[in-house]
């Protein structure tokens, strides 16, 4: 019950704005000059943080955004990535205000079940017509070779998918899957830390090669936050974007270069702490916060190789523990790192859940056991993909 009253909160949140009167930003218009034609003080702006700020210089022209007066206040919303939006209340006399918050939205739930006649990839887009489900049926198994499934293999996915006003708004997220190639089964749940694990808790990897065109920055290390535009602070207790990734790693744990360039700036950056930002080729930056200390030797000017030691992880700022934030910009905008910090593997290694965190995982392992045979002789009822955008459900055909 309670999950059906949440679904039906969000399906009703974007009504309370229907009369609201929908325009679109003007091309050359600034979110400081948008303050000053409509009355708001500028403050407001000069009061963010540089994340904030970064992501404000975002707003595209074209792009819609609502204004809502009523006899209190005017609601303004602007919304600046797919799941953030700008929301200002402006309340005459009593001031302004302005924050992000999360632009609601709908979540679909899919199933689909498939046995393979020639290729798994064109059959499931031909289910489908979901380029994103094979992305992630790729990441729920990066270490198997998917092309190898042949006439009579067999694929079960259970997944969900976002949806604003009809369209899709993220990839799907597959929450159980399994394969069968040439009889042999392989599982893959979905856990509470965002990876993937077989159903005794095994998660399998592989190891990089040596040598990549931009290094990841620090070795011994975890992803403890990803590159997103829609993070909910655990200090700010807010959403805000988090423009780069984050390394958790030892206090002390050597900085490197991730590719060769010159040092542009170096010293406190608000929230950053002590910070590092280097200039690379084809319009490339790269930034390293919350470090505890600098290398010696190393200032601005300086130029650097591919790895080398620039300083140290710490927890300088505005930060919960020891930790690396790693950005990357293009031309002076926020990328994900991640497009650049490609790494080849070779060669699997086995983790494994433990404690708490494997119980849980069993606990999905059990509940799923009975889906997957009910979905085999249904078929699923999958998520389907019309005009590349817009998803809808229909019950599925066996297959």
């Amino acid at each position: 019950m309670k999950k059906f009253l949440l679904f039906f909160i969000i399906l009703l949140t974007p009504s309370s704005f229907l009369s609201a009167k929908i325009y679109h930003w003007k091309k050359g218009t600034t979110f400081l000059s948008f303050l000053r034609n409509h009355g708001i003080s500028q403050k407001l702006y000069y009061d963010l943080d540089d994340d904030d700020k970064e992501l404000l210089a975002e707003i595209r022209a074209r792009q819609s955004y609502s204004i809502k007066k009523s006899k209190r206040q005017t609601t303004i919303l602007i919304p600046v990535t797919d799941e953030l939006q700008v929301k200002i209340i402006k309340r005459g006399k009593k001031g302004s205000k302005i924050s992000l918050e999360p632009i609601p939205f709908e979540i679909l739930k899919g199933s689909i079940y498939l046995k393979i006649n020639k290729s798994v990839f064109k059959e499931l887009y031909q289910k489908t017509h979901s380029m994103g489900l094979i992305k992630s049926l790729k990441r729920a198994y990066r270490t198997i070779n998917l092309h190898k499934m042949k006439k009579g293999d067999t694929l079960t996915i259970f997944y969900e998918q976002k949806r604003r006003k009809g369209k899709a708004i993220s990839n799907p997220k597959i929450l159980a899957s399994l394969i069968t190639i040439n009889k042999q089964k392989f599982y893959s749940y979905l856990a509470d830390d965002g990876r993937y694990y077989d159903s005794l808790g095994k998660e399998y990897r592989a190891i990089k090669k040596t040598f990549t065109p931009y290094l990841r920055p620090i070795n011994r290390c975890r992803i403890s936050s990803s590159f997103t535009h829609r993070r909910f602070h655990p200090i700010l207790k807010r959403y805000k974007a988090h423009l780069g990734i984050d390394y958790a790693a030892h206090r002390g744990t050597p900085i490197r270069a991730t590719a060769k360039g010159k040092i542009i700036s170096k010293g406190r950056r608000g929230g950053y702490g002590k910070c590092i930002t280097i200039q690379h080729s084809n319009g490339l930056r790269s930034l390293y916060a919350h470090m505890s200390r600098y290398r010696k030797g190393i200032r601005v000017g300086s130029r650097v190789s591919q790895g080398t030691i620039i300083g140290y992880v710490g927890s300088t700022g505005r930060s919960t523990g020891p930790h690396l934030h790693f950005g990357m910009y293009k031309n002076g905008k926020a990328v994900n790192p991640a497009r650049y910090v490609r790494v080849k593997r070779h060669r699997r290694i086995v983790n494994r859940l433990k404690g708490k965190e494997y119980r849980q995982l069993r606990k999905k392992v059990a509940l799923y056991r009975s889906k997957f045979k009910r979905v085999t002789k249904t078929g699923g009822n999958p998520i389907l993909v019309k005009n590349g955008k817009y998803l809808f459900t229909k019950k599925a055909k066996k297959s």
